[in-house]
């Protein structure tokens, strides 16, 4: 700014040097000479005063990431799979605060889970596929098999020996599974039996199912709401809140 109140003033200088000299050529051309050889001392001054101001203004170029949630990719690598009947997913919402007490008699706490092992990992996989096409999920209490992901997740958990009771809830068969070891990893790479849940359109965690492994690729198995019933779809329908494993 002092820069440019200086310039101003060596052009009214020079205006003013030229209204004094009037008409005099020699006069007139010795003042523009020395107010060229002024600008061209300044023009440094100029360029340096532009950087500072473009250099307050950086360009973004960063690429905006596009963070929406795409299931093409793991919807054709299940279907690779003979085995596998794809099914469009369904759940979207789950039963709040409660646990069922028409199964199997449940203690207060989740019971000890045993050692994290393949034979573990076989047997939560084993239980969960043995409950595919059951239409024993569709009590009252879930809605007639519309919000029965934690039923059907906890009752395979239950049989395969890693939690004592069947709970509706999807956060509460997240925090009995921490209760008895199992932690948050990062995926992937997946394995069998470990428990996965879903960000849907009621918020984080509100589907929840259990991988499986067919072939060379992973799959999950939830309950259809749509189909009250389990079924096998990809890992990936649906933004994943969180995978748990026994560590």
């Amino acid at each position: 700014m002092r820069f440019f109140r200086a310039l101003s003033f060596v052009l009214l200088l020079a205006v003013v040097s030229i209204t004094m000299t009037g008409c005099d050529a020699n006069s007139i051309m010795d003042v523009i000479t020395k107010v060229a050889e002024g600008v061209q001392q300044a023009i440094p001054k100029i360029k340096e005063v532009i950087d500072t101001v473009s250099n307050a203004f950086p360009q973004n170029t960063d690429t905006a990431t596009n963070n929406t949630a795409t299931n093409t990719g793991g919807e054709q690598n299940a279907a690779n799979n003979a085995n596998v009947t794809i099914t469009s997913a369904g759940d979207d919402e789950d039963v709040t605060g409660a646990t069922n007490t028409n199964q199997a008699a449940a203690p207060a706490a989740a019971a000890a889970a045993a050692p994290a092992s393949s034979a573990t990992q076989a047997r939560i996989a084993s239980n969960i596929r043995s409950l595919l096409g059951s239409t024993r999920f569709r009590g009252a209490d879930v809605d007639g098999g519309n919000l029965a992901c934690a039923q059907v997740v906890s009752t395979a958990l239950r049989n395969a020996g890693v939690l004592s009771r069947v709970s509706l809830n999807c956060d509460q068969v997240v925090n009995d599974l921490k209760a008895v070891g199992w932690r948050r990893v990062s995926v992937p790479p997946y394995q069998e039996g470990d428990v996965v849940t879903w960000t849907t359109s009621r918020g984080p965690g509100r589907h929840i199912g259990i991988i499986v492994k067919n072939g060379s690729s992973f799959q999950a198995i939830s309950n259809s709401s749509s189909e009250r019933t389990p079924r096998v779809h990809s890992i990936t329908y649906m933004p994943i809140t969180q995978v748990l494993r026994k560590v």
